[in-house]
């Protein structure tokens, strides 16, 4: 009997029901969860390796385009136009170059015919540049062919450092002009692997157990140099995924993420990795924090509930027996209760003005409810009238996103969204598009002679012009600063060139305010069945504005073809 009153006790089943729920409950919870910590830690794991690579991406694309773009403005100073190849003040200033940047190996000067003129580094003046088939590229033919380009080539040259490792090179180039145009020779430099293996170390965590890889265009690995020739990269990812968990060629499962590199088309890729049980080991450590977590409290849970039930057993049987009297009829029955806590004696209290006002809150919930209705009504009202007022603000907003402040032409953000709009119709109907990209000549002049106030005048001007010139059914927009561009749909080449000159003529015979006369150079590209996307049009525009800039200015050059 002692038995069975302790196994019927309210305390010892509320304890036990309590605890047992809790410790189900943890352990349904643990299984549920486990599979979305795991989505959860990896998908955190892969987001910071993919973010690394791309930090890493980044800076070595931030050092390609300040080496090519000092080569270039190096090879346009005075001294490379004028100064003789094999004088002492260029000899000087290769050197002084050199020592600026501690990655540079070598950096030189050869002739038309390939002959090293003049160099800081390792190759000797008077050496033939035709013999080093890592430097031929860079002045025979193929270069001259495309002489505005500038040239930037990874190589492995066989000469080996200290430590027995092929020293690696990144090889920029630039033609070298003279006061004529005529070609001179062409600069060049080697800029030692290390800078890379540089950043890399930068940027990776202290013993975070990560490895990275530098691998070209062909999946050849390019880094570490320990891994070259005895490993292989996985194929390249799609664009949309940023980090993949699986097998890595030649065994073992890793997580790991890549990034491009992308200057001057490269198409390096920056690997990060970690393998997949290191990368899970904060998961491991979880489930086992939560699994004595879920015991201890599962235990301390039903200690607590029994000592609670305890302090409620009696006051409720309380309560029930004067329950039990209201229900025959007492409708004067104490509710008052010995001992027990504040909240049961609250209790008791709250059921006797239950009892008495009952019956006069049910008029008083039917007039609430009344007034609920009301203000449903008039909230509901108040919420349409603020919802067109925000549909309202949106569309300005939308407007104002897509114009231009200053000219009230569209902008390049709309610009982009209107050529990607035409390059899908070009791709489904066939009927092509041509783009003029346009650039006020000498702008910089009139700001500086006249003020920016009057350079916005002359802005406005030329943006009034282009809405006059062009047709009902072209596209016009300020692209940038003082360069506009046209979307010409269903317009061929032959077209274009027809509008181009008219727009050009009727820039140069109006008079600009404050300024007078002002003339504009126009590149003109239309679309072609190869392009990918559309800024392969706007590329070559660019190109071809480029020319009708190198050309004289104020005047219309169209795009070549290969």
């Amino acid at each position: 009997m002692i038995r069975r009153a302790l196994l019927d006790s309210f305390r010892l089943r509320l304890a036990a029901l309590f605890g047992g729920l809790f410790l189900a409950s943890a352990l349904l919870a643990a299984v549920c969860l486990d599979q979305v910590l795991s989505d959860r830690i990896m998908l955190d794991q892969g987001e910071a390796m993919s973010s690394l690579a791309g930090s890493i991406a980044k800076a070595i694309e931030a050092n390609l385009r300040e080496r090519h773009r000092e080569v270039l403005l190096l090879a346009q100073t005075p001294t490379y136009i004028r100064a003789p190849l094999d004088g002492d003040e260029l000899r000087q200033s290769l050197e002084r170059t050199k020592q600026a940047y501690k990655y540079y190996a070598w950096i030189g000067i050869a002739d038309t015919q390939g002959k090293i003129v003049s160099a800081a580094g390792g190759m000797l003046v008077g050496q033939s540049a035709a013999k080093r088939p890592w430097f031929i590229h860079g002045l025979h033919a193929p270069f001259v062919g495309d002489i505005h380009q500038a040239v930037l080539l990874a190589k492995l040259l066989p000469a080996s450092s200290a430590q027995g490792e092929p020293l690696r090179f990144v090889d920029f180039a630039s033609p070298v002009y003279d006061p004529s145009g005529k070609l001179r020779g062409v600069l060049a430099t080697h800029a030692l692997w290390d800078w890379v293996e540089d950043i890399i170390r930068e940027r990776l965590p202290p013993k975070s157990g990560l490895e990275t890889f530098i691998v070209d265009r062909q999946g050849n690995l390019l880094s570490p140099f320990e891994a070259v020739g005895k490993m292989q990269a996985p194929a390249p990812m799609p664009a949309a995924q940023t980090f993949r968990l699986g097998p890595w060629p030649g065994g073992g499962d890793y997580l790991y993420s890549e990034s491009r590199v992308q200057e001057a088309g490269l198409g390096w890729r920056v690997i990060v990795r970690q393998p997949k049980q290191q990368a899970l080991a904060a998961l491991n450590r979880l489930r086992g924090a939560l699994m004595l977590l879920g015991l201890a409290a599962s235990a301390l849970l039903m200690a607590a509930v029994y000592r609670l039930a305890t302090s409620f057993s009696r006051p409720l049987e309380q309560l029930a027996g004067t329950a039990q009297r209201v229900g025959g009829g007492e409708e004067d029955a104490d509710w008052a209760i010995r001992g027990g806590t504040q909240e049961l004696r609250q209790l008791s209290e709250a059921m006797r003005n239950m009892t008495f006002s009952l019956l006069a809150r049910k008029q008083q919930l039917a007039d609430v409810n009344a007034n609920l209705e009301q203000m449903v009504a008039d909230r509901t009202e108040q919420l349409r009238e603020s919802n067109h007022l925000l549909l309202r603000k949106a569309a300005e907003l939308a407007l104002q996103a897509r114009h231009d402040a200053l000219t009230n032409l569209h902008n390049r953000m709309a610009a982009n969204e209107q050529l990607q709009e035409e390059h899908l119709r070009y791709k489904r109907t066939g009927a092509p598009y041509a783009v003029l990209l346009l650039d006020v000549d000498h702008f910089k002049r009139v700001n500086d002679t006249f003020g920016h106030d009057a350079g916005d005048r002359v802005l406005r001007h030329i943006a009034d012009t282009l809405r006059n010139s062009a047709r009902a059914t072209d596209f016009v927009a300020r692209y940038g600063g003082e360069e506009f561009l046209l979307l010409l749909p269903e317009t061929d080449a032959a077209g274009a060139a027809v509008l181009a000159e008219k727009i050009r003529a009727a820039v140069e015979q109006s008079q600009a305010p404050d300024v007078g006369r002002i003339t504009i150079s126009i590149g003109l590209a239309t679309s072609n069945a190869a392009d990918a996307q559309p800024e392969a049009t706007v590329k070559r525009a660019d190109l071809a504005l480029y020319r009708a800039k190198a050309g004289g200015r104020n005047r219309v050059e169209t795009e070549t073809t290969a």
